[in-house]
């Protein structure tokens, strides 16, 4: 068995002569965006690339995903390598598909690209032979949470098992024998950080009233103003909320289809977030008394239905410190923060409840995430240095006897079985 420094070494240089490719598959990726559960074109990429290192693959998990396993055929943990394939949807953004308005403003592009670009170099650096345990190469749909009614109905025919890609793969039975979980999201900051995400649960309103000729309103009940008069009764709640994780936030999906007819039909979506699985239920509790009360003063109706959203990420704080190690070892001087919290929300939070797991950023994008100036600023960093810290985090975790994969795969305080997070996840659906 080599040493591990060699094993460092013949990593770092199967990138240096892959690192073209690796550019090559982010820029197709930035340049062929499609939203959660219909990335078959980058799909279709991470399937190929992944076939032609020799893995055996899964595929059309929860319809786009796949896992294939680098197994060393020695006793150890199995640590799964996660990417994110799915786009946003922003027609202002000036760079998205004019068809469909997908674009990658959040980095996605990136870490799909980062994930394969590691698994390339750890296949061409002959890994296999000086690791214990296995690497579950994961490329995941839909992490962001968008086009709600559609992804609902998904569920209802059997195709998907949650509205997040990750946490219906969980469901999938496919991370039932994973130990530990890694992955990059690409950032516009220069630090290195892991934060303390939200958790948010799913709400689909259907407000009902009467139709009738808009000219004679007295004749219905119009359910844009139920809609009206629920949003400025949770405008007024914001007041009451003094814990600084809390929001709210919800658009219009169906607003009346003529003006000259008082609308009966008025759809919306909301997310709810929080930092405390407890506090989004009572969170829950106070938003449908509000929108409900909406309902009963104009004489109408509202249809609530609850879908779980994704769990409170907490970063494990020894893949931390690996994560942190791998970083230094390309860029001794760079700048690190673990403290703080986001009021943004990934399913990677689900995996975090029930193994090890860590979603730090890197350093390559510019602009406003979910904004229109987003984009890739330094592709060495976004695409390349991204795989490379994920590759020597993956050796630093199972190099020889994975001793250091052992150990924090050991560390299960605060950590839930699979059963114990889908009955949690579950308390949240009310139909």
């Amino acid at each position: 068995m080599r040493s591990k420094a060699e094993v460092i070494t013949a990593v770092l240089a199967a990138f240096e002569s892959l690192r073209e490719n690796i550019v090559e598959i982010g820029e197709y990726v930035w340049q062929n965006p499609e939203p959660g559960y219909r990335e078959f074109k980058t799909a279709a990429l991470a399937k190929k690339t992944l076939q032609e290192l020799g893995l055996p693959l899964r595929d059309k998990l929860s319809i786009t995903g796949m896992r294939a396993d680098l197994d060393s055929g020695r006793p150890g943990p199995t640590l799964a390598m996660l990417g994110e394939m799915d786009s946003l949807i922003l027609p202002s953004h000036p760079q998205c598909d004019p068809q469909s308005g997908a674009v990658h403003a959040c980095g996605h592009h990136s870490h799909i690209c980062a994930m394969l670009g590691a698994a390339m170099a750890l296949c061409k650096a002959g890994f296999q032979q000086d690791m214990s345990g296995k690497i579950a190469f994961i490329p995941v749909p839909a992490e962001e949470c968008l086009e709600i009614a559609r992804r609902l109905e998904m569920m209802e025919r059997g195709e998907i098992k949650a509205i997040g890609g990750k946490a219906s793969m969980i469901r999938e039975g496919v991370f039932d024998d994973v130990d530990l979980a890694i992955m990059n999201h690409l950032s516009v900051s220069e630090v290195y950080h892991c934060t303390i995400h939200n958790g948010f649960v799913v709400k689909n309103l259907v407000f009902k009233g009467k139709s009738c000729h808009a000219g004679s309103p007295a004749k219905g009940i119009n359910a844009l103003n139920i809609a009206t008069l629920a949003q400025n009764a949770l405008a007024l709640l914001r007041e009451t909320f003094t814990d600084p994780s809390i929001r709210m936030h919800g658009i219009i999906i169906e607003g009346g289809a003529s003006v000259n007819i008082e609308p009966d039909n008025i759809v919306m979506e909301y997310l709810l977030r929080a930092d405390d699985m407890e506090k989004i239920k009572n969170l829950s509790a106070v938003f449908e008394r509000a929108v409900r009360g909406a309902a009963e003063a104009l004489g109408g109706e509202v249809k609530i239905r609850s879908v779980p959203g994704y769990a409170v990420l907490k970063d494990h704080q020894g893949l931390w410190k690996v994560f942190e190690d791998a970083v230094r070892q390309l860029h001794p001087e760079a700048q690190f923060s673990s403290s703080g919290k986001s009021t943004g929300s990934t399913d990677m939070g689900d995996l975090s409840l029930i193994m090890p797991a860590i979603h730090a950023t890197v350093p390559g994008a510019a602009g406003t995430a979910h904004g229109i100036d987003y984009h890739t600023k330094d592709q060495e960093a976004a695409y390349v240095d991204n795989a490379r810290i994920l590759a020597l985090t993956a050796v630093e975790l199972l190099y020889g006897k994975a001793d250091k994969g052992r150990e924090i795969a050991a560390q299960r305080q605060d950590l839930i079985s699979i059963a114990e997070y889908i009955k949690m996840m579950d308390a949240l659906s009310v139909s």
